[in-house]
This record gives C-alpha cells, structure tokens and sequence, in this order.
C-alpha cells in the first residue's frame, strides 16, 4: 500500500469536485432527504466552486492518493473564525473527506498530519472545524486526535438547519 498527500493546485478541480460529490453523498444518503443532499453536492462541489476555492489564497487543499488513486482531500481556511474562537490565532479544518473503501487505511490521519504540519509552518496556535453533532464516528476520530468541543455553530442545509459541534486542538 503506497499512501501519498500533496498540495493540489486548480488542474485539480474534477478530482476534488468527483471526491466531494462521492464522499458526501457516501456520508449522509441513508438520512437527507435526497432533494436536499442533491442540491448541496451540486452547488458545493461543482467544477466552478471547487475551481473558485482552489484559486482563493485563503485556502489550502491537499489530495490523498493509494496506490496512485484520489481516495480522500482535506481544505484548510484561513481568515475564518467563529464566535467561541474570536481573538485566537487560528486556522479552520474546512473539510476532510475520505472514500469509504479507503477508511481505516490511515488516509484521514495521514491528511491530517499534513494538515497540523501546515498550520504550525504558517504560525497558526490552533486549528478548530465543524462536525455534525450526529457523526458519532467523525467526532471520535477528531476526539482521538486531540481535539475538544468549544461550541456549536448552525449548518443551514436545504429545508433544514443542522448543528455542527465546534471542535479546536492547540498545536
């Protein structure tokens, strides 16, 4: 097994919007309504939204490749902040999807590591995301990590509106 995490750049559009629409829908499809889930894949993850993130200079995407295959991205945010974090010299783990063949291969740990090392490289003291507070198995894999609750933050999505725990971790 041959894992490998580099910096994507905006050639690398399709495979971030194709991993985006894949994971998500692989995530929550048993409980959105369809409608819904269908929307915000098509809307979060299409080619000129993921070709507009690539190219904001506030964000910072790095690809997973197995064997020489796309299994999973992660995209830091700089500049983003949240109430229960104001006045912290932070930096935000925006998204961290991993193809379900490919979990348990230690693809989200390893994009994780290249996350942390690049927050600590741009001077960050702490790195903080949103999880959905019913992903039990996201939430233990961030809590195993190091990561705590602060707070909560509402995820507006299609005729409803979610909570994400807000979770941090010092580097």
């Amino acid at each position: 097994m041959n894992l490998s995490i580099r910096q994507a750049d905006v050639s690398d559009k399709n495979i971030i919007c194709a991993l985006g629409v894949t994971t998500f829908c692989e995530a929550y499809f048993e409980q959105d309504e369809s409608s819904d889930l269908a929307n915000y894949v098509l809307e979060s993850f299409s080619p000129a939204q993921i070709e507009a993130e690539l190219n904001d200079t506030d964000s910072t995407f790095f690809i997973a490749e197995l064997n020489g295959k796309a299994v999973g991205y992660a995209k830091l945010r700089e500049n983003s902040t949240v109430d229960c974090l104001k006045n912290k010299n932070a930096v935000e783990l925006h998204r961290i999807y991993i193809l379900e063949r490919a979990k348990g291969k230690g693809v989200g740990g390893e994009l994780m590591n290249r996350c942390l090392e690049t927050a600590r490289a741009k001077g960050y003291e702490t790195i903080w995301l949103g999880v959905w507070e019913e992903n039990p198995a996201a939430r233990k894999f961030y809590e195993k990590l190091g990561f705590v609750k602060v707070g909560e933050l509402q995820f507006p999505y299609g005729k409803t509106v979610g909570t994400n725990a807000v979770m941090k971790m010092e580097l």
